[in-house]
Parts: C-alpha cells; sequence; structure tokens
C-alpha cells in the first residue's frame, strides 16, 4: 500500500457494514422504497433497479425537490422506517452481486454525458489556486469533467450507469438538450484516484487538502431549508497534486449523503454528488469512443414512477 500525500492509494479494504447503511438517510430510504415496491434482494442485485431507487431516495431526500414537510423531518423518518428491514439490508449489501457497489470505477468503462459539442472529455483542465465559496458549497471545482461507471445491464435498458439513473429519477441541477453526447472513455492504468465508501471518507479528503481559513461558514440557504452544514471542502488544487480523480461509489453516495462526520474539530456533509461518479481532475484519459445518442431514460426493468413525491 504505497501512501499518496499522507492518504494511503488503495486507502483500504471496504467491508460492507449494516450499521454504516441504517445510519444514513439515502439508504435507509432507499430500502424502505424497496419494500414498499415489494422488491427482494435478487432485484436489487440488477444494477439498474438499484441505481434507479438510489436516484428517488436522492431525489426524495433533496432540500430542493419542492417537498412540502422539512428535508430534517424526511430524513429522520427514513432512519426510523428503515429500522425493521435490517435483515433485508443486511442480506443485500452483503450479497456478492453487489460487489460493484463499492468497487473502484471500470477503467475501460467510464461514461461521459455532454448536451455541449464544445466540451471535450479528453481535455481535463486540472484545478488551479485555491477553493472558491461556490466550489466550498457545491463540493467540487468549477471546472471539471465527471464521468460515470457504465452498468453491466441487458440489452435494451437505458439505465446504464448512475449518471443515466439521475437524469431520468433524480433530482439533479442539469437539465441537458436531449439526445445527449455520450462517449465511453478508458481511464490509464496509472491514473490515481481516491475512493468514497463511507463519510469517513469524505471527511479524510477534506482534512488532509482542506484549508480552514477558507471556510466562511454553512450556506443560510442549505442551512435553513434542510438543516445542513456542508462544512469545509478541499482545496481542488492540492488534491490534484497528489490525485487524478475522485471516485463515489454506489455505495459511498448510498451511506455518505447527509451524515455529517466531526473529528478533529472539523465537521463535513456531503451532499452535493448525486449518484456514482468520478470527478476527474487531470487529463488521464487514454481512448474516447462516441456511443449513439441518448435521449431521456424512459424506464428500466423496475419501471419505477419518476419524480413522484414518496408520503413518509
Amino acid at each position: 500500500m504505497t501512501g499518496v500525500g499522507g492518504l494511503a492509494r488503495c486507502q483500504y479494504v471496504f467491508v460492507p457494514d449494516v450499521a454504516d447503511f441504517l445510519r444514513a438517510p439515502v439508504a435507509a430510504l432507499m430500502f424502505v422504497l424497496a419494500n414498499r415496491a415489494g422488491l427482494g434482494a435478487n432485484d436489487l442485485a440488477n444494477p439498474a433497479t438499484a441505481s434507479v431507487l438510489a436516484s428517488t431516495a436522492f431525489d426524495e431526500l433533496n432540500p430542493w425537490s419542492g417537498s412540502d414537510d422539512r428535508p430534517a423531518a424526511r430524513r429522520a423518518r427514513a432512519l426510523e422506517l428503515v429500522k425493521p428491514l435490517r435483515p433485508f439490508v443486511d442480506t443485500v449489501i452483503n450479497d456478492s452481486r453487489n460487489a460493484w457497489w463499492s468497487a473502484p470505477g471500470s477503467r475501460s468503462r467510464q461514461l461521459h454525458l455532454t448536451d455541449d459539442d464544445r466540451v471535450d472529455p479528453m481535455r481535463v483542465g486540472t484545478p488551479t489556486g485555491p477553493v472558491t465559496g461556490w466550489e466550498i458549497y457545491a463540493q467540487k471545482p468549477e471546472h471539471r469533467v465527471e464521468t460515470s461507471t457504465e452498468l453491466p445491464v441487458a440489452p435494451g435498458e437505458t439505465v446504464i450507469s448512475g449518471a443515466h439513473a439521475g437524469l431520468a429519477y433524480g433530482p439533479g441541477d442539469w437539465f441537458p438538450d436531449y439526445p445527449v453526447k455520450q462517449t465511453r472513455l478508458r481511464v490509464s492504468d496509472d491514473a490515481r484516484v481516491y475512493e468514497i465508501n463511507r463519510p469517513e471518507d469524505w471527511h479524510g479528503l477534506v482534512m488532509r487538502y482542506g484549508d480552514p481559513d477558507s471556510y466562511r461558514g454553512a450556506s443560510e440557504q442549505l442551512l435553513d431549508a434542510a438543516g445542513v452544514d456542508h462544512g469545509l471542502a478541499p482545496t481542488w488544487s492540492a488534491v490534484a497534486a497528489d490525485w487524478d480523480g475522485v471516485h463515489l461509489t454506489l455505495a459511498g453516495m448510498l451511506t455518505s449523503i447527509y451524515v455529517p462526520v466531526g473529528a478533529a474539530g472539523t465537521t463535513t456533509t456531503l451532499w452535493a454528488w448525486e449518484f456514482e461518479r468520478t470527478l476527474w481532475l487531470k487529463p488521464v484519459f487514454t481512448a474516447a469512443t462516441l456511443m449513439p445518442l441518448a435521449d431521456l431514460p424512459q424506464g428500466c426493468s423496475l419501471k419505477f414512477p419518476t419524480r413522484r413525491r414518496v408520503s413518509l
């Protein structure tokens, strides 16, 4: 295990812990929604189904999704509702078919989506300078290239990555003009990718690369709407000195969003990453293959309703 910038390059071997999922609102609500829909472990072993459920749960808890009640109350309710489902959660997260939830993204099947023909994913701009106020709030660099891992799904499935599930079933803040351009990217074998599988991983990234003097306090709008203090964020130019990308796994998305971690006098809460994705900080792609243009994904094998508010 090689150290990079004070962090281990391969970090650690992630072992699913049911407690991590039961304390996390998005994970909790995903399992509640699955149970209400009559879905079992075999259904959640379908990558498209799991991705759609995750994006739907994120949308339900998103403070900007138009819920009539307070997001904090919805998060608390989800954590209560999942308690009787502990055996179900334990079975699913330890199912070997779901090992991809915490796996590093495939280096040969990274998907980039855009509706802007001027965007060339092969030209990744490396962050420079100090972190900005927007980057602290949004928890990502302003100029970036993001990809999502292509899922092993059945032919004809339109939800072929977490990004596709996010577009069709999640909130997000990107409303593209369809069809969108899809590019399959190959990542260099030497690329250094920091993995986020638990909220402590995000906190560790912030503690290593964040500048405490850059933090001016929580976003009043986010704090008032959702009761969330996002906390400090990494200085992305500093991250780029040691890492080429930061990957939020599906397990990381489920267990980290809205879960505060406090240590060494600093509390962080990841909240703004909506689906499995890798944020690329340097040009590490070795090949690009254009795929057919994509329309809005119309449904997966789950046929889960889009953007319909769930009663908790």
